[in-house]
């Protein structure tokens, strides 16, 4: 693998800011409240989760910085730049994997570059491709790949176009229990080398305080911050921290506050 990815960490790019936003969707003609007055600061190079049961507003959050989904009120900035549409400063993957099928791995992580300009397209996707320990298939098609492998190329793709920020929505949901703990391990291996700022979309509690500086647990209907969670576990990290008292006595913390809003949905009631 090359050192020139190692050799140039993000840390000082990829600060998010989300001032006092509130997301609106219409429903048979009335509005509905997805989100409500939502600020939040992450710092560059931080790795962030959102958390909370189904229907909360994870994903819309997630949209919302990305500049997928417009927020009725307040703004989103990221490096001082207010986000109004998509932008190429976000890298983005979600929990299908969403690869161009027609493509070989390696024409799929070439193409952002490619469409971005930039000189040597091809080389960048080797160069990605070998970050996850996927340059032996660059020349197979995505049907000819793992669920797992799938997801890799995924995240070469949304990183392959150098991005200071990389949104992921749920990426390892559809994975089986196996293949997802060592998705998440190559995750922090990656990261611990670019230092992108990563903002991941889970409502498992395990892997939010495995992967994560801070996770944010989210109130339902209409989405909000409930509390912000340090998790501080040290670096690097390794399985083995579940095993600790402080990630137990965490766990329980997290799993008091997520609980507290699925029953909220199971009972109907709303904020």
């Amino acid at each position: 693998m090359s050192t020139h990815l190692a050799e140039k960490p993000r840390a000082v790019q990829g600060s998010i800011r989300i001032e006092h936003v509130s997301v609106e969707f219409r429903r048979d003609g009335v509005a509905m409240l997805a989100l409500k007055d939502i600020e939040l600061a992450i710092e560059p190079g931080e790795f962030t989760a959102l958390l909370g049961p189904s229907g909360c507003g994870k994903s819309t959050l997630l949209n919302v910085i990305g500049g997928m989904v417009r927020p009725a009120r307040g703004e989103v900035r990221i490096d001082d730049t207010p986000v109004t549409e998509p932008t190429a400063r976000c890298g983005v993957v979600f929990q299908q994997h969403s690869l161009f099928p027609w493509m070989t791995a390696l024409g799929n992580v070439a193409f952002g570059p490619r469409m971005l300009g930039h000189a040597s397209p091809e080389a960048e996707a080797r160069e990605f491709l070998a970050l996850v320990g996927l340059e032996k298939y660059s020349g197979a098609y995505p049907a000819q790949l793992s669920g797992g492998m799938q997801q890799r190329v995924g995240i070469a793709r949304a990183l392959a176009t150098r991005p200071p920020v990389l949104l992921m929505d749920e990426p390892f949901g559809a994975l089986d229990a196996q293949t997802r703990s060592i998705m998440q391990e190559e995750l922090l291996k990656i990261w611990s080398k670019l230092k992108t700022t990563v903002v991941f979309v889970t409502h498992d509690v395990d892997e939010a305080l495995y992967l994560s500086d801070r996770v944010f647990a989210m109130t339902n209907s209409p989405g909000g911050i409930k509390e912000e969670i340090r998790v501080d576990l040290g670096r690097p990290r390794a399985p083995e921290v579940a095993l600790s008292e402080k990630y137990g006595a965490l766990h329980r913390r997290v799993h008091r506050l997520i609980r507290e809003e699925s029953l909220k949905v199971f009972n109907g009631i709303t904020s």
